[in-house]
């Protein structure tokens, strides 16, 4: 029981719930005994699809972290607007789980194993343990949830790891220390190397910090020094990344693809859009976990509504505001980048069971009181397991692509890497017309193109004809001795004011200097893979 919440008599309390405190000698054991319930069941769900076919995002990360293993820097060989830190994570767990989507998935394991602890630590510091426990398993449930992709590695999950450890060190540990600022700030910098978005938790973080500490701090100095610091230590990973990649030779191409050419993308979808985006992606990510997210809900309006102490009403309802930023850049809404608001939401579920619990339900024994807020919790989480069991519990993970993405399109996308995987030596160059970089990966082959996507391409940006350009004269160099064209919407997005150069291209040179030889698609001829194999010198320079 904490501090906050003592009582001289029987009668109910409504005093402020601040934090509990750390568990005294012989209750220790609860909460690490659910902890590791949670993760025992997360760690059977994850590993029972770790073999699922690996998708796009997927296939990116692992393609551009297998060449960091070969030696190749990043945007050297691959281009893609995403700093580089989740390829840097890809990288080392291929190194240590294996060049496999089980291996990728086993690594997605460990780092959302220790996002969970972060969370229910961030938890237990600011709102006692209780609401921590709460808080790691709705966090634990909803990023699994097929319908945010919570079983695919994307960087967002990467993101959370350091920036919620970034948070723990902050939250209730007033005034902050200068080396704590400072780990602070580098942790919410290294989030920002994962991806991008996460640029909009730095100045959060150190928002919070300059609040809390402003009102306990006694000097102008001591007041605004920590905030200062974790700016500082957040600039210091990105100062770092440039220093190498300049090294490397590669900052060049790295600045245009993760800032210049990220600037026209965001400015792709306009502002009357975004609503129907937003409802889209929500509609989609909420589908039988909708009472957690309501749960969520429900709790920040209980934050606000009941005693709650200031400290825990600005940083939770500061994260949330950052989390929702966090998500807008360009108004696309994509189901992914939900898994940014899940430690919000989580940590909120957690204060509506800790505020229901202490109302004590007017007459009811506090454990009772307590297990009817939990009852509400676990009713909420079993209409998401059992909406969801059919992919979280899959008869094989070739299904689980199957039942997320309606279609056997990943599953093929594998067999077709198998066959070139046969067919090629290691040195083999190959190419693939289309965005689909899991090939690559699977394959074990160099791409004869930078360009591991063609999204950008078609997008109504500044640079789509010189992209164009650009991967015309790096296939028509290479003369890959295979090429696989994936001529469907999914994997171009054509638009009806797109460039269509290459799209007129690709038919003359294919009929030049290839000879068909495969189609895979088992999920139908719209999205078959044309499999081509180069014909010879001759034929190619004779018919250019």
């Amino acid at each position: 029981m904490s501090r906050h919440s003592r009582r001289a008599s029987s009668a109910p309390s409504r005093e402020a719930t601040a934090t509990d405190e750390v568990p005294r000698s012989g209750s220790w054991w609860a909460p690490a005994l659910a902890l590791a319930a949670i993760l025992i069941f997360v760690a059977v769900v994850r590993l029972g699809v770790a073999a699922t076919p690996l998708e796009r995002d997927e296939g990116e990360y692992a393609y551009a972290g297998q060449l960091i293993l070969q030696g190749t820097p990043p945007y050297a060989a691959a281009y893609n607007m995403k700093f580089p830190g989740t390829y840097y994570a890809y990288a080392a767990i291929l190194a240590v789980f294996g060049e496999t989507p089980a291996g990728i998935r086993e690594g997605l394991l460990l780092v959302n194993a220790a996002t969970i602890v972060l969370v229910f630590l961030v938890g237990r510091r600011s709102l006692g343990t209780r609401s921590a426990v709460v808080a790691a398993w709705v966090f634990a449930l909803l990023s699994m949830s097929p319908r945010i992709m919570g079983l695919f590695a994307h960087a967002t999950h990467f993101v959370l790891l350091p920036l919620v450890a970034a948070l723990w060190i902050v939250v209730g540990r007033a005034p902050t220390t200068w080396r704590r600022a400072l780990l602070a700030g580098v942790l919410a910098g290294l989030a920002v190397l994962m991806k991008q978005h996460a640029v909009v938790f730095v100045p959060a973080v150190a928002a919070f910090v300059l609040w809390r500490d402003w009102r306990t701090s006694g000097t102008g100095l001591s007041r605004v020094m920590p905030a200062g610091l974790v700016l500082a230590g957040a600039a210091a990973p990105f100062a770092m990344l440039c220093a190498a990649l300049a090294l490397y030779g590669v900052f060049g191409t790295f600045w245009f693809w993760t800032i210049d050419y990220a600037r026209a993308y965001v400015s792709v979808v306009p502002l009357s859009a975004a609503p129907g985006i937003f409802a889209a992606g929500w509609r989609t990510v909420t589908e039988s976990s909708l009472p957690l997210w309501v749960c969520g809900g429900v709790g920040m309006i209980l934050l606000w509504a009941t005693r709650w102490p200031a400290e825990v009403r600005v940083f939770l309802t500061g994260l949330a505001v950052a989390s929702l930023g966090a998500m807008t850049p360009g108004f696309y809404f994509r189901e992914h980048y939900f898994i940014l608001l899940l430690p919000a939401v989580a940590l909120l579920a957690g204060v509506g069971v800790e505020t229901m619990s202490r109302w004590r339900w007017r007459a009811l024994p506090d454990w009772l009181a307590g297990g009817v807020a939990l009852a509400l919790v676990g009713a909420c989480s079993a209409v998401f397991i059992v909406g969801q069991r059919a992919t979280l519990f899959a008869a094989s993970p070739d299904d689980v692509s199957r039942a997320v993405y309606q279609s056997a399109y990943f599953v093929d996308a594998r067999e077709v890497a198998q066959r070139l995987w046969e067919a090629t030596a290691p040195d083999d160059r190959i190419a693939v017309l289309g965005s689909e970089p899991e090939i690559y990966f699977y394959a074990g082959r160099r791409a004869a193109t930078g360009y591991m996507y063609t999204y950008a391409l078609m997008e109504p940006q500044p640079y789509a004809a010189r992209m164009q350009d650009e991967m015309i004269r790096q296939v028509e160099a290479a003369h890959p001795k295979f090429l696989v064209a994936v001529l469907n919407q999914s994997s171009w997005l054509m638009r009806p004011d797109s460039e269509r150069r290459i799209l007129e291209w690709i038919p003359r040179y294919l009929e030049t200097c290839y000879d068909q030889i495969d189609v895979v698609g088992s999920s139908g001829a719209a999205e078959a893979f044309q499999v081509y194999r180069w014909k010879n010198d001759h034929a190619c320079h004779a018919g250019s």
